[in-house]
């Protein structure tokens, strides 16, 4: 198996990133054939996501849904976070996609997202090949 892993810095504790040219850069890095990658980001309070690319308001849109999302809910985790943690895993921290000749397959409207829940913060998105 071979890696590449990039760094993100976050702004705000909640932020949708669009990652796709960093996720293109570390597997044209790694290979120009075909397959299945693996894309993951080691952390308990992101997520990976794919999604519409075309449209700036759809981050915008998804952050306010995501808070939407959490239930008037008193939770005793310390840190304040849990609601970030929920927002994780419901998401996912890794996403498996297809590319070819080095490159994601990805819909004309599709772009890899990092989405930030406990910002800010520098974080890693490791790429992954076999």
């Amino acid at each position: 198996m071979q890696e590449q892993t990039f760094t993100i810095r976050t702004a705000a504790r909640e932020e949708i990133r669009l990652i796709t040219a960093e996720v293109d850069r570390a597997l044209g890095a790694l290979t120009r054939d075909d397959g299945i990658c693996t894309i993951i980001t080691p952390h308990t309070t992101c997520a990976i996501s794919v999604n519409e690319n075309a449209d700036p308001d759809v981050p915008r849109d998804l952050t306010k849904a995501l808070r939407a999302m959490i239930p008037n809910v008193k939770f005793d985790h310390d840190e304040g976070n849990s609601d970030a943690h929920l927002l994780s895993m419901l998401i996912g921290t890794s996403l498996s996609w297809p590319y070819r000749k080095g490159k994601l397959v990805l819909g004309r409207w599709q772009g890899v997202y990092f989405i930030e829940l406990d910002g800010p913060r520098e974080r890693d998105v490791t790429v992954y090949v076999t």
